[in-house]
Order: C-alpha cells, then sequence, then structure tokens
C-alpha cells in the first residue's frame, strides 16, 4: 500500500504528499521507504521487497541484530532503487559535557525502563527526582545491566561506542534517538554529537542551553 501511495496512485481520489516526481525513476526526489523491525519478520519482509531496512535496536539492546541484519542481507531480492541492501539501526544515546551529567540525565530513563519492565507505566520522571528516590537492591542487578548496554557519556565516549558497533555491524550510518526529562538536554546532546561526527560547526562557546 505503502509502495503505491508513494508511487503517485490515487484511491477514490484521495492522493497522498509528498507528490512523488512526474518521471517514477527520479529517485533522488522520490519520498524513500524504509521498513523498520525488531525482529525476523521486519528483515525478511524489507529483503522480499527490495527496502532499505533499519532495525530497532534500542527496543531490546540490541538483542537479534546480528541475526536479522544478516538474514536480511542473505535474502535480499534488489530493486530498481535499491540495487543493493541498504541497512542501518536505530540506537538510544545521550551525550552531555561530561560523563558525569550524562549519567544524571540518564537516571530518567534508567527509571522508566526498570518501571516499565514491572508493568508499571507513567510519565518521564526528572533525574534530580529519581536520583533523591534511588533504586532498591533488587533493581540494582537489572539497572547495572542496562546501564552497561547504553549509550550514555561524554560526546567523545558515546561517539567512540558508536563507531565500534558500526564497525562490527558494518553499517556506514546509524540513526539516533535520545529522549530526556528536560528537553533543552536532548537538544544539547543532539547538537554534541553532530559536531563529533563532523556534522555540525564547533560548540566550544555555546552556552548549553542555547545549543539546539
Amino acid at each position: 500500500d505503502l509502495q503505491a501511495w508513494t508511487a503517485g496512485r490515487q484511491h477514490r481520489g484521495i492522493v497522498a504528499h509528498p507528490r512523488p516526481p512526474a518521471d517514477a525513476r527520479d529517485f533522488e526526489r522520490a519520498p524513500a521507504l524504509w521498513v523498520l523491525g525488531s525482529s525476523d519478520y521486519g528483515a525478511r519482509l524489507a529483503a522480499h521487497f527490495g527496502l532499505p531496512y533499519a532495525f530497532a535496536y534500542f527496543f531490546m539492546d540490541g538483542q537479534g541484530v546480528e541475526q536479522a541484519l544478516s538474514l536480511y542481507r542473505a535474502l535480499y531480492q534488489p530493486s530498481e532503487r535499491h540495487p543493493t541492501p541498504q541497512a542501518t539501526i536505530c540506537v538510544w544515546a545521550l551525550a552531555a559535557d561530561s560523563e558525569a551529567e550524562a549519567r544524571h540525565h540518564a537516571l530518567s530513563r534508567d527509571r522508566w525502563r526498570i518501571d516499565r519492565a514491572r508493568g508499571r507505566l507513567g510519565p518521564l520522571l526528572s533525574p534530580d527526582a529519581v536520583a533523591e528516590r534511588g533504586f532498591s537492591a533488587e533493581e540494582g542487578p537489572a539497572l547495572e545491566a542496562q546501564q552497561r548496554k547504553a549509550f550514555v557519556g561524554s560526546a567523545p565516549q558515546v561517539a567512540a561506542q558508536l563507531r565500534e558497533l558500526a564497525t562490527a555491524l558494518g553499517l556506514d550510518e546509524l540513526v539516533v534517538n535520545t529522549w530526556a526529562h528536560d528537553p533543552a538536554v536532548r537538544r544539547r546532546s543532539y547538537a554534541l554529537l553532530a559536531r563529533e561526527f563532523g556534522l555540525a560547526p564547533d560548540l566550544a562557546t555555546t552556552p548549553p542551553e542555547n545549543a539546539a
């Protein structure tokens, strides 16, 4: 259905936007479709239709990523627009001006994930509130395990982890997803990583609250 919509077809007078170019082979201006998945099914689907594939690494801390990417590449059926497989992964990462600051802000996610695993759903709490409340001894092992797998730290630390992961999985690019209790922290994280990967100017003189 999505391929039909983005190819410019109509259904009872309804059309999708953005509209594709008049020449269907003008791939540079046509909307691109990606399959986002967290299981083997998504990898097989993307391979069958000859579409790019993004694995939701942040869902399960990367569990199953190697198998999914291997299946995608092995089963890939070339398409006109994508003659070769194109894969990436979506990771959660948080960078700050120091490792200590980043780990403090990451407490919001730590608390949310532990609560969610126990069926307790609620809003994202501030890191100050989480730090004041702390974690129980029973929650300690789960907390340690998820913190060990998280991409959290200074920009150079996080960038090094992401580059190592991309190399291990044979990827040319990664998608970074970040959420934090304070939107300014999220924007600062994106800005720091963009600079670290050469995608933004130097932020050395930019105040953290104004970085975006």
